[in-house]
């Protein structure tokens, strides 16, 4: 699977369900890159739908051929936006407006904008890929804060000159939506659909992004932190659910996945990629989240309007994990290099899935005799 940047701190998210009307205003006719820094006003008001998939498509590669192109004069699509009465939406142009924010900043998914936003929690990944993509940046193209400042520098060779005064005078191209928030919608959705094709996972997660599944996975797979798809709800439930991730996040993918595996220090869960932990978080909050005996898909529940439902299914998913591994003494403290791995350090999905609904239907049914023998056994493996 090809490295990919996560650039997904670039825009924040905004729900589009509360911005019902557009505003009449004068709309400005291109943005120039200077919206893009950190103290601008413009970035402030810069939004994009919550609904929208992970800013996290891009390969290093990718990213750099775009930022020469910008630099170079190349030809780029235009932006399309919606202004609605508290902020501007992103419809299309997402990446590209993230990219150059990512230039701008120092920031490739490991820098002060994306740490602020994930709360510290930035897995070793995405900083190594984050590290090789300034690098090719600034290879092909160099940082921004150089190459600004060479604009007025007669000493600098040719090329670097020419490339710093597009820098400073080249704007993107605008488009805007105009009606209100449904025909944004609309819009948003008609469009990307011709772009890159949505993964399976993020479709589900699109049409279900209200769901309780939905909403505990990806605070699971965010540790708490990023964009707060819980927003909403009550404080006290935003605190549960915030306290409840990040648990579940030290259980299930710490300690970091390494590839190819070195160490039989790995975690339960495999990597945390965003698309595979995604889809197996999903699955495992549809089998761990409920205790009947025929769980409910994703899109069978209600939306969760008040937080309960969230709180629940990732409390019911909690104690599973806690039969797992963890200190407590319900924990039967499998190895997860010997129940969930194979023997080429390969981590199995099934396997993991395996385990979970099996001893989601032993506590369905009361079964204390087998999680005694199955500590007995535990015990004795480890003495042996």
């Amino acid at each position: 699977m090809p490295q990919r940047v996560t650039l997904d701190a670039m825009i924040p998210r905004e729900d589009f369900a509360r911005e019902s009307n557009q505003v009449a205003v004068n709309l400005f006719s291109d943005f120039p890159i200077s919206h893009l820094d950190q103290n601008s006003p413009y970035i402030k008001l810069i939004r994009k739908p919550d609904f929208q998939r992970e800013t996290n498509h891009w390969t290093p590669e990718q990213l750099a051929t775009f930022i020469a192109s910008f630099v170079d004069a190349e030809v780029i699509p235009s932006l399309i936006l919606w202004h609605s009465p508290t902020y501007i939406f992103v419809i299309d142009g997402g990446h590209r407006i993230s990219a150059l924010r990512a230039w701008v900043n120092d920031d490739y998914g490991d820098g002060p904008i994306s740490f602020s936003f994930y709360n510290g929690e930035i897995p070793n990944e995405q900083k190594k890929i984050a590290s090789r993509a300034r690098s090719l940046i600034e290879q092909r193209v160099g940082r921004f804060s150089k190459l600004r400042d060479m604009a007025a520098a007669s000493a600098a060779p040719e090329p670097i000159r020419r490339r710093a005064t597009v820098l400073l005078t080249r704007a993107l191209a605008l488009q805007w939506i105009q009606g209100n928030a449904a025909a944004a919608e609309t819009s948003f959705f008609k469009i990307n659909s011709q772009g890159t094709p949505l993964d399976e996972t993020e479709e589900m997660l699109i049409k279900n992004r209200r769901k309780p599944i939905a909403i505990g996975a990806r605070a699971i797979l965010r540790s708490g932190s990023g964009h707060k798809y819980w927003s909403s709800f009550s404080e006290e439930n935003r605190g549960k659910i915030e306290d409840v991730s990040k648990n579940f996040y030290n259980y299930v993918f710490k300690p970091e996945a390494e590839k190819p595996v070195r160490t039989l220090d790995v975690p339960i869960g495999g990597s945390v990629a965003p698309i595979d932990a995604l889809s197996l978080l999903i699955d495992f909050i549809t089998i761990a989240g409920t205790r009947a005996l025929h769980p409910k898909p994703i899109s069978g529940y209600d939306d969760d309007l008040t937080g309960e439902a969230t709180v629940e299914v990732l409390h019911n998913s909690l104690k599973i994990i806690e039969r797992i591994t963890g200190n407590s003494p319900a924990s039967l403290g499998l190895h997860p290099a010997v129940y969930f791995y194979n023997e080429r350090g390969r981590y199995s999905r099934f396997l993991f899935l395996g385990m979970i609904s099996l001893i989601v239907e032993k506590i369905r049914n009361n079964d204390h005799v087998f999680f005694a023998i199955s500590r007995k056994r535990e015990v004795l493996s480890r003495n042996f």
